[in-house]
């Protein structure tokens, strides 16, 4: 391996990692109306409940 591949491979890597911290961060964010991991707005959850 020469060091460009280790260099993609290492980014590669990064990317990945922080997409998956990304993932777990607005799962575990949620919005407050009890649908933990939503992306809509709390009152939007709540008007599309009723």
């Amino acid at each position: 391996m020469n060091p460009v591949e280790i260099i993609v491979i290492a980014a590669v890597a990064a990317v990945i990692a922080f997409a998956v911290f990304l993932i777990i961060r607005r799962r575990r964010r949620g919005c407050g109306c009890g649908c933990e991991g939503c992306s809509l707005d709390c009152n939007k959850m709540k008007t599309k409940k009723k």
